[in-house]
């Protein structure tokens, strides 16, 4: 009988699916599979939330970015009701205040443009960089054009990357023009890959077919930051490439990402292989400079990242016992309570 192509792909994915749950489980359903009662998830969400907010005021300054952004992304009402945003506006730490005010762009919420225009005077440039985006989310695009100018002309290879990434992260295809005539004249990797992600996030062909290209790359770095940076785009284009890098790939990390991948498609099938490496503890303990307790913590975290894109009712229970887990990584525990509330509010209708 003849197999449509449709169906043969159907078949392949779910081959790849039942092949590596072999290898964690014996084909065994995952251990944390289920849905928790509605009158558990209030409590839980709470607890999630609490803790984001103590990480935002965290004396570690990654901690403390990666929480604001997660009130922007999955919370932005509490962020603002909680203050986490607007304090950290006003704090002294340049890589904090510049997460504030992306994430305050982010919310769109005008209480902070009056913030905004005076950290758009700022002397560091990254600062202003992250104020002129929030108030060009706010409406006032008066200042925008610096972005580009930055993006063009600065010696600074961080400011560059900064600008590409306000201007990918303003989903305007305007800006398409300025990031191709940037890229043409950029050395340096960091901006470059920034660029390339901002493009992606833009729907420009180039820019995706050379960042599938080097996911394809047989070095788990390259073929990793491209991933993460499709994904992170949604890129529609890159599906068969998850679905590719997850059956063929045996460095873990490259498989997750692929999983996170698809997961931003709307791939449920793979939920159970994320649910699993929520509970990651193989680690290669024979990669220089990459610590065992790095390894899982990246990973379980880009795990969380993929249950929250899915928002499935099914891994709720997977999700608390992740997030209860005692020495749990804090960066983990972030992750895992992004995925949580975004996940009860989308069952509660929010």
């Amino acid at each position: 009988m003849k197999i449509h192509k449709n169906r043969r792909t159907q078949f392949g994915r779910m081959l790849c699916i039942v092949c590596i749950l072999t290898t964690f489980a014996g084909c065994i359903e995952p251990q944390g599979m289920g849905v928790i009662p509605a009158k558990e998830r209030f409590a839980f969400r709470e607890d999630c939330l609490k803790f984001v907010e103590d990480c935002a005021f965290s004396r570690e300054p990654s901690l403390r970015m990666q929480a604001i952004e997660a009130f922007a992304k999955v919370a932005p009402k509490e962020g603002i009701e909680r203050k986490a945003i607007l304090l950290n506006i006003e704090n002294k730490y340049a890589g904090i205040v510049f997460a504030s005010l992306m994430a305050a762009g982010e919310t769109r919420s005008k209480q902070y443009k009056e913030l905004a225009k005076t950290r758009s005077e700022s002397q560091d440039k990254n600062i202003r960089i992250a104020a002129i985006f929030a108030l060009h989310q706010f409406g006032d695009r008066s200042r925008t054009g610096e972005l580009a100018q930055l993006l063009m002309k600065d010696p600074d290879e961080a400011v560059r990357a900064n600008a590409a990434l306000a201007l990918g992260r303003m989903n305007d295809p305007r800006m398409t023009k300025v990031l191709r005539q940037a890229l043409s004249r950029e050395r340096k990797e960091l901006p470059k890959m920034q660029i390339l992600e901002a493009l992606s996030m833009l729907g420009d062909k180039m820019a995706i077919e050379r960042l599938m290209f080097l996911g394809r790359s047989a070095i788990p770095q390259d073929a990793g930051i491209a991933l993460m940076m499709l994904a992170n785009a949604k890129v529609s284009e890159a599906e068969e490439l998850f679905w590719i890098r997850l059956r063929d790939a045996n460095v873990p990390e490259i498989r997750v990402l692929a999983i996170r991948g698809l997961a931003g498609l709307g791939e449920r099938d793979v939920l159970p292989l994320a649910i699993e490496f929520l509970k990651f503890d193989s680690p290669d303990r024979n990669i220089p400079h990459d610590p065992p307790e790095q390894q899982v913590k990246r990973i379980r975290g880009i795990a969380a990242l993929a249950l929250e894109q899915l928002a499935s009712a099914e891994a709720l229970q997977a999700l608390k016992n992740a997030f209860y887990s005692s020495g749990q990584s804090d960066y983990v525990k972030l992750a895992v309570a992004r995925a949580a509330v975004r996940t009860i509010d989308k069952l509660q209708g929010r």
